[in-house]
């Protein structure tokens, strides 16, 4: 938006700290959305908005519980693969036409059509058929997904998956209204006039690279328990003041922080929500060397000695032997690591580590292990943690990494080239399961391609409770057996709620916050 406008929404401001109206809440957007159509959608900021304006079968809460959404209830057969979902009878489109089965049943067939070219097709091919419609072997007709009745649908998998209820509330699995969706003439999801939700928000405006306004919408079938009375989500702005900026002094109504940026808060009624379920740790290029070689990592596992880095650790920051998260809630509200136990290091054994060393020395080029790197994104101070570290392993071991610092776009790019050795990586998920967790380690250039590493997250898909837990930490287990990941530290993240802000809720894992039940005093 040009300055002018800018000023003018800054004195809209001046007289109530996050709007003009009663319980009005702003929100910084970490970038420009890209594309606002569910099923085509890839960038964080764009599925922001999407949850916003957009409600699926179900929701997610952040306690791991499931919960109706634009179905009322549902059923699941005896063998796990047959879903019935019953929809609301008022659950409405944005202009009022009902939501139904059909629009459902047009959605996935639109995520599974290889056209879409959807990023997250792959998460849904455990629906009947789906692998073979993304590969243009099948029609999107022949998709395991029905509509029974105008308010039945019937969803049939390949097999079984505990944790398919979770995709079922992520952007890609949202219904879209077919009529709609052709008249936008390709441009679906481009404009505030381009899209069309069936959540407790509309897009009342989105000027071009502008602030993105959203009402409550009338027809939501629970707009009358909506408090929120509008939200304006802010576009980044070349030099605007910092989020930090911008939240102490009253612009925004909240916003997420990490570990680092939540100690430079100081002061202020402010009402803080804590996520520790991200895991840091050193992930290693198998696929060249040197440490393509498993006695190599073998040996840094046994000398890894985190005495002088622990106590050197901030706040936010948890040293921790495990790969997942303490913090994950399964389906039913119970606790992953309850009743999953605790994986184990290898301990420490200086001679073993030496031997593993002598033996890689044999396999491997000594060039390959001098020209080692380590590459960490910036702004956390993982290099300075890992320097602890790094003191040992080349004391004990004559192992030295160089690090590389890297901007978070660089170090994306290089990760997923495979241009570097060793990596300081954050392990999460994009759902509250530890199978989205895990999956993140399956195959790749860090990751473990034994068949029995995906054939146990197979398994603990297919099951529930305590038998799926045991699952999930023999696969944890492999890991370390392996020398895969070794994990430094958990790391805190934090969402805060302004001075008189309540009722906005926030999901750690798609970082995305619920503003309807927003209330300002």
């Amino acid at each position: 938006m040009a300055a002018a406008a800018l000023l003018a929404a800054a004195v809209l401001f001046s007289g109530c700290r996050f709007g003009r109206e009663e319980n009005a809440l702003v929100y910084d957007l970490d970038a420009v959305p890209v594309n606002l159509d569910p099923q085509s959608a890839a960038d964080a900021a764009s599925r922001l908005v999407i949850q916003c304006i957009f409600e699926g079968l179900v929701t997610a809460r952040d306690d791991g519980s499931i919960q109706p959404a634009a179905a009322e209830d549902w059923s699941v057969s005896k063998d796990g693969l047959t879903y019935t979902f019953y929809l609301r009878e008022d659950v409405k489109w944005e202009n009022g036409d009902p939501v139904t089965a059909a629009d459902f049943v047009f959605g996935f067939q639109r995520l599974l059509n290889p056209d879409t070219d959807a990023p997250d097709a792959e998460n849904y091919f455990g629906i009947e058929n789906a692998e073979e419609v993304a590969a243009g072997q099948m029609e999107p007709e022949m998709l395991g997904v029905e509509a029974v009745s105008e308010k039945e649908l019937v969803i049939r998998l390949e097999e079984a998956d505990s944790r398919f209820l979770e995709l079922l509330d992520q952007p890609a699995a949202m219904p879209c209204h077919e009529e709609f969706f052709a008249g936008t003439k390709g441009r679906y999801g481009l404009g505030a006039k381009l899209i069309m939700g069936n959540g407790a928000f509309y897009l009342n405006s989105w000027p071009e690279d502008g602030n993105l306004s959203l009402r409550p919408s009338q027809t939501y079938h629970s707009a009358s328990s909506v408090t929120a009375t509008s939200l304006l989500l802010v576009v980044p702005k070349e030099g605007r003041d910092s989020k930090l900026q911008r939240f102490t002094d009253g612009t925004v109504s909240a916003a997420a922080f990490t570990g680092m940026e939540y100690m430079e808060l100081s002061g202020g009624d402010y009402t803080v929500l804590e996520n520790g379920n991200s895991i840091w740790g050193l992930v290693f290029n198998t696929q060249k060397e040197p440490f393509s070689n498993e006695n190599l990592r073998k040996a840094l596992f046994l000398d890894a000695d985190f005495s002088t880095m622990e106590p050197e650790l901030p706040e936010y920051l948890e040293r921790i032997s495990a790969a997942v998260s303490p913090g994950i809630v399964m389906g039913e509200g119970e606790s992953y690591r309850e009743l999953a136990g605790m994986p184990s290091l290898p301990a420490q054994d200086l001679a073993a580590a030496q031997a593993a060393r002598d033996q890689a020395l044999q396999e491997i080029s000594s060039e390959s292990l001098r020209a080692a790197r380590l590459i960490v994104p910036e702004g956390e101070g993982h290099e300075t943690y890992f320097a602890y570290l790094s003191q040992i392993w080349q004391r004990d071991l004559g192992v030295y990494l160089t690090v590389e610092v890297l901007s978070q776009a660089e170090y994306d790019a290089r990760l997923q080239s495979g241009d570097f050795e060793c990596a300081v990586y954050r392990l999460s998920g994009d759902y509250n399961s530890p199978g989205s967790v895990l999956s993140a380690m399956e195959g790749g250039l860090y990751g473990c391609s034994d068949p029995a590493y995906g054939e146990l997250l197979v398994r603990a898909g297919e099951s529930e409770g305590a038998e799926a837990a045991a699952l999930w930490l023999q696969a944890e287990q492999m890991l370390f057996d392996q020398s895969l990941f070794l994990p430094l530290y958990r790391q805190s993240e934090y969402f805060l709620l302004n001075t008189g802000v309540s009722g906005v809720t926030y999901d750690f894992y798609s970082r995305t916050p619920d503003f309807r039940f927003g209330v300002v005093n």
